[in-house]
């Protein structure tokens, strides 16, 4: 049960955190029954900017920014991780020597972002004197790749953010966990994506990276309107980078769940905290970091708790990959659902001579098999950060995409529940020889 202040008491900040001015144009793609929507409609119309309409798909979106010339974007990160492998398709097929450029800036841009916000203080903060060891040790680096980045987005980046229109200022990404490649990419190439947080109990924003000096990695500082403590199973809160459940404390937090009193009693203490069931800490200067859901935590038979998102996000980096979904829960190790990247793969298969004809038969080819599990255990590894037991052990590809009332809820998020009657016989096969 959300009342018109919970969404009303948010109103105040929001336009300074993502900087909206009377006049401006907001394109919107999201439900308008969505309690994100909802609240960027009262933030938008509140700031006297207007509301276009479209829809979250690839070309008509892409069509309606070139005609209404937006200056905000706000929706879910699947649209930006559409834009990103759009962009990268693109590329790939134009080959040769821009594919090659364009890996080039790319890469020089990133490695040059990650220095200069060392230097700038852009950077999560978890000890007291690691800003100034990183500016020290990163200043000559970030000034010695300037020149490069620059020449990079005069060459290439440029032609990538046209797309976006020429009145572009900032996408808002929220609703779900924005892959850090995802938002490196945008942040080295000069596109700023803030990521926001919050639940539909919260109606619905927590807090969102702020438009002025927002620090990577994180999602800000909690709102004016709330509090956000983090505390350890016993509930006690918890010091600056460690681990715990986040919770919620203020005026846009909900009156209670309707008709379900002893429901609302279990997230929502006598002293008004709402438990969030989400992972994540805080840093020195209080911006919070995300690391998961605690009823998607995955405990295997060893006893080892595992978080699938971080993985699923990487694996999803592949170009051979389209979504996925980690699973385990009281088995002896890790398996995944690999909805394959149908362009990418045929391609693939073509230059290593695999016949075409019929693609569902790919998805049983041994080389096939073989080269996505290699593409995972690449991806997934001690190099990549990932502990042994984190390891994809097993891998079941799916042909047909996730879709929205099926596999996906409205806001793109996976329905892990609904997946063991979906994907039966994959899941099996994944567990039992």
């Amino acid at each position: 049960m959300l009342s018109h202040g919970n969404f009303l008491c948010q109103l105040e900040e929001l336009p300074e955190r993502i900087v909206l001015y009377p006049g401006d144009k907001a394109l919107c793609v999201l439900p308008v029954w969505h309690s994100f929507q909802r609240l960027c409609e009262y933030v938008i119309t509140n700031a006297a900017t207007a509301i276009i309409y479209s829809k979250p798909v690839g070309s008509i979106l892409l069509a309606d920014i070139a005609k209404m010339n937006p200056q905000i974007l706000p929706s879910v990160p699947r649209i930006w991780e559409s834009v990103y492998d759009g962009i990268y398709r693109t590329m790939r097929k134009t080959g040769g020597i821009t594919w090659i450029l364009f890996n080039f800036f790319v890469n020089v841009a990133i490695l040059y972002s990650r220095c200069a916000r060392a230097v700038t203080g852009q950077q999560p903060l978890l000890y007291r004197g690691q800003r100034v060891l990183r500016a020290i040790l990163l200043c000559i680096p970030a000034i010695l790749l300037f020149p490069l980045k620059a020449l990079g987005s005069l060459l290439v980046f440029r032609k990538i953010r046209v797309k976006l229109g020429n009145a572009f200022r900032e996408g808002v990404s929220g609703g779900g966990a924005l892959p850090p490649n995802i938002d490196e990419f945008f942040w080295a190439i000069g596109v700023k994506v803030l990521e926001g947080y919050g639940l539909t109990e919260t109606a619905p924003v927590v807090a969102v990276r702020p438009f002025k000096k927002p620090v990577f990695g994180t999602i800000g500082s909690a709102l004016s309107c709330c509090e956000v403590k983090i505390v350890d199973d016993g509930g006690k809160e918890v010091a600056p980078g460690v681990k715990g459940t986040v919770m919620v404390k203020g005026e846009n937090v909900m009156k209670g769940y309707y008709n379900n009193p002893e429901l609302t009693a279990k997230v929502i203490s006598p002293d008004g905290w709402f438990d969030t069931g989400d992972l994540g800490y805080k840093t020195l200067r209080g911006e919070i970091v995300l690391r998961g859901r605690k009823k998607d935590t995955i405990v295997l038979r060893g006893g080892e708790n595992i978080e699938p998102a971080p993985i699923e996000m990487k694996i999803n980096e592949s170009r051979y990959i389209l979504q996925s979904v980690v699973l385990g829960q009281d088995q002896r190790y890790l398996g995944t659902l690999l909805v394959v990247n149908k362009d990418e793969l045929t391609a693939w298969a073509e230059n290593n001579s695999i016949s075409t004809e019929h693609f569902s038969h790919l998805l049983h080819d041994p080389q096939v098999i073989k080269m996505y599990e290699n593409e995972v255990n690449e991806l997934v590894s001690a190099k990549t950060g990932f502990k042994m037991f984190e390891r994809i052990n097993r891998i079941a590809l799916l042909e047909k995409p996730f879709e929205t009332g099926v596999e996906l809820s409205a806001k793109q998020e996976i329905m892990r529940y609904k997946l063991d009657d979906l994907y039966h016989k994959e899941i099996r096969k994944l567990f039992h020889n």
